[in-house]
């Protein structure tokens, strides 16, 4: 699925801060699906009827009745790799690092006009996060050989973690640790960790070894 046919749910009670967030999007040429949700309820019914389809939140963590965090809380029971952007009229640290840290957000950005760049600029890099996850094959070359590889194949062959996984296809895509850190919103000392656990799982040296491996033991098919 391409980034830009992912479905996006926005959850706000203020109709004027909806309205300016549709207005953003638009003009910043996102034109992604876009569902409205004015309290939690409302949210974790869009978020179930739509299971696995909506890609990106973003949501208010003051509303009314239930909490955006607690909203947090039951949507990633509901999708563990649901990509959502908190949004609060009053910055908080303490708040911040729970969402960011132990809830599993993606961003969490203080709400103001001054801040729609920084927010439209999250909601590109989350719906590029979700389609990465998305993606299931990719093509991978080595010489003059090149084949259309199931990604879940390499997952589950080689019992990899989702993360490694993202850190595996960004590798076939032949970025750079800068890169995938930036793709991942993690740091270059985490993308290390996580390759350094993939080459033992995949009982390889170096991203050469790498895809000769993936090459050379059937988890691809030549490309039609």
């Amino acid at each position: 699925m391409e980034y830009s046919e992912i479905p996006i749910l926005l959850v706000e009670d203020s109709p004027q801060d909806v309205a300016i967030i549709q207005r953003s999007l638009k003009k910043e040429g996102l034109l992604n699906p876009l569902y409205l949700a004015s309290t939690g309820d409302e949210a974790i019914e869009a978020i179930q009827a739509r299971l696995g389809e909506i890609g990106v939140l973003i949501l208010d963590i003051h509303l009314p009745k239930m909490s955006g965090m607690e909203v947090l809380k039951q949507v990633k029971t509901l999708d563990p790799e649901i990509v959502v952007i908190m949004l609060t009229g009053k910055a908080s640290v303490e708040t911040a690092v729970q969402s960011l840290r132990r809830e599993g957000a993606f961003d969490y950005l203080e709400k103001s006009k001054d801040d729609l760049p920084q927010l439209l600029e999250a909601v590109g890099l989350a719906l590029k996060k979700r389609a990465l996850f998305l993606k299931t094959h990719w093509m991978l070359e080595d010489g003059e050989d090149a084949c259309l590889v199931d990604m879940t194949e390499v997952e589950k062959r080689y019992h990899l973690s989702k993360r490694e996984l993202d850190v595996v296809k960004c590798l076939c895509q032949g970025d750079t640790n800068r890169e995938i850190a930036g793709k991942l919103f993690i740091s270059e000392l985490t993308v290390k960790v996580h390759l350094k656990k993939v080459y033992e799982k995949m009982d390889v040296h170096n991203r050469t070894s790498l895809s000769s491996k993936i090459l050379t033991n059937a988890i691809a098919r030549s490309d039609p």
